[in-house]
């Protein structure tokens, strides 16, 4: 979830295309991307829908991920209304749209929501100038590495992940939102 934070962060101070205050677009746009689902992962965990913070259980994931969506959903409309960047709103709308996709998957699956989280931001980043791709494939590689040590994914599922969320983020932002 610090990825996003991050991303955001420099898709909206690096850029001076909105009338809004970039620090309240910031705002918005942590609080529906990451602060709503942090308390709402808390909130089901302390019901017991949950069983970790980190939402391990393929079958415990389908609720807190349309939960997530409908918050990006949401962000994005807001984003929208306040004339964010076109990247800014579209990495919310992939963000929204994304999530929507994962969750439908989770239901056979356990996709690496990990990686599907990183790689899309890293193609916000690459579409918006910062092009680093020693550092962005390395990224990569140690986070997919963790998650198939950590015993959380296999290989497929985070590889999956990966191209999964390179190809949605880049489509969705270059057809949706650039062109």
């Amino acid at each position: 979830m610090l990825i996003s934070a991050f991303t955001f962060a420099v898709l909206i101070y690096s850029e001076k295309s909105s009338t809004q205050s970039p620090h309240l677009i910031f705002f918005i746009a942590l609080l529906f991307s990451t602060l709503l689902s942090i308390a709402m992962v808390m909130y089901l965990r302390k019901k017991g829908i949950v069983s970790d913070a980190d939402v391990s259980a393929r079958e415990q994931r389908v609720k807190p991920l349309m939960i997530g969506a409908l918050f990006n959903g949401i962000g994005f409309l807001v984003l929208r209304y306040m004339d964010a960047s076109v990247l800014v709103q579209g990495l919310m709308f992939c963000y929204a749209f994304n999530t929507m996709i994962i969750s439908f998957i989770s239901r056979y699956w356990k996709i690496s929501i990990h990686a599907i989280g990183l790689s899309g931001p890293l193609v916000a980043l690459w579409l918006f100038g910062v092009q680093f791709p020693v550092f962005m494939i390395l990224a990569m590689v140690l986070l997919g590495v963790s998650r198939v040590i950590l015993k959380s994914h296999t290989p497929a599922q985070v590889l999956a992940g990966t191209f999964l969320g390179l190809g949605l983020a880049y489509f969705q932002l270059t057809f949706l939102f650039l062109s």
